[in-house]
């Protein structure tokens, strides 16, 4: 993972957007990141805060919203659903076991996606 990646996940509270409190700057900047950081974000989705969890939501359905338009025909209902339709209020049991799937998928999807050249 890298060091900006890293720094954006500790920072995911750090910038509020004024109307948008689920949005900060880190979590568009992450959503950009990809599939890294979609699996950055995966403890943040287990976090006591709600906003963090919120916010960790939001780069989960930012990255998984990408993929699904390449590669599940543009299906992200039915991905997000089988993945355990997470939700940041949810009882931590129920978030545990979404983020488990999420974690499964994203390795697959991660093992599938052409590597950069460098």
């Amino acid at each position: 993972m890298s060091d900006e990646i890293v720094t954006l996940v500790e920072n995911i509270n750090r910038s509020p957007e004024p109307l948008h409190a689920d949005f900060t700057s880190e979590v568009r900047a992450l959503v950009r990141s990809g599939l890294p950081a979609a699996r950055a974000v995966l403890p943040l989705l287990l976090s006591p805060d709600e906003l963090t969890r919120l916010r960790a939501q939001r780069v989960l359905e930012g990255v998984s919203r990408h993929v699904a338009a390449d590669s599940w025909g543009g299906d992200w209902a039915l991905l997000w659903h089988e993945n355990g339709d997470y939700q940041w209020r949810a009882e931590a049991e129920k978030r545990q076991a979404a983020v488990d799937r999420w974690r499964v998928w994203l390795d697959q999807a991660g093992a599938q996606a052409p590597r950069k050249q460098g």
